[in-house]
């Protein structure tokens, strides 16, 4: 049963009586004592040293498996956070495009207005809004992603909408062009005074610009809309000059602030491209340019 034994005489000679029965009765002599043929011996040392401490329980099994390979190595560090929350959720999302109203005319059989992108991205829940007494606002739908410089046309009225991914999807027949991102929508715009206000998909403002004519009636809307403009911090802050009293037509309606855009024709519009920063925001009149020939789908 055992290979070794190591015999420990407690007297010289061979002892009359027995040392031990069972192993409890070298309990005495040590941890490692045990009863062998009625003598107390020492145990021996293979069973702790190999397969107890050494190889199963602390080498290979516990540390060296568990805390290794499986928990933090390769389960958790590497796959969770590596591959599937910063690559494929981090890395795919698309942001949303910024945009600018740059040219428009509402005097046309069928009114346009353009935006360019000033920063690329989607353009799904972006919204166009009229804010006096036209009948129009458009929200763009899902689907749509533009690069930075796109150029997108609104036609009120129109019959054509370019689909997703293919701007020339409507040929290029005036009104539409192949240059730009054509959409259409119903709705129509008088020409006497209008104020636009642009918002993102969350409604949050974005762009706006008010326009007027140098005299004639406007909306009664209109000095309420502008002061939306400057209270969303999208336009000119200069006070609207609103008075009834001096009986002159360029002391109403905040024409001291707004865009005029008296004179224009079929084959003229009003366009955001004057200074060094025409699209910046809050915009102002000066950025806008008197009446010019048309030049839709380019900027």
């Amino acid at each position: 049963m055992f290979t070794a034994l190591v015999l420990l005489p407690l007297l010289a000679g061979c002892p009359a009586d027995p040392e031990c029965t069972e192993d409890r009765d070298c309990a005495t002599r040590g941890p490692d004592i045990v009863c062998v043929d009625e003598l107390c011996v020492q145990a021996p040392a293979q069973d702790a040293g190999l397969t107890d401490a050494g190889q199963a329980d602390a080498g290979e099994g516990d540390a060296g498996v568990d805390a290794g390979q499986s928990d933090a190595g390769h389960a958790d560090a590497g796959t969770d956070a590596g591959q599937a929350d910063a690559g494929a959720d981090g890395g795919t999302t698309v942001p949303e495009a910024s945009l600018r109203i740059t040219e428009i005319n509402p005097d046309l059989s069928q009114d346009l207005i353009e935006l360019v992108a000033v920063t690329g991205g989607t353009l799904g829940g972006i919204s166009l809004l009229e804010l006096t007494n036209a009948d129009f606002s458009f929200t763009f739908p899902q689907g749509y992603t533009v690069e930075a410089g796109a150029v997108l046309v609104l036609h009120l009225g129109g019959d054509c909408t370019d689909a997703p991914g293919a701007p020339a999807s409507c040929g290029q027949t005036a009104p539409f062009t192949a240059k730009a991102w054509d959409f259409s929508l119903p709705g129509s715009l008088s020409y006497s005074g209008k104020v636009f206000e642009l918002l993102a998909a969350d409604g949050s403002p974005v762009d706006g610009v008010p326009f007027v004519r140098a005299s004639g009636a406007m909306p009664n809307e209109t000095v309420t809309a502008v002061q939306r403009l400057q209270a969303d911090r999208v336009w000119d802050a200069t006070p609207c000059i609103h008075n009834l009293d001096t009986g002159l037509a360029k002391d109403r309606y905040c024409r001291n602030i707004a865009v005029n855009w008296s004179e224009l024709n079929t084959d003229s519009s009003v366009m955001r491209i004057v200074g060094t920063t025409p699209l910046a925001t809050p915009g102002v009149a000066t950025q806008w340019s008197t009446p010019l020939p048309s030049r839709w789908g380019t900027y």
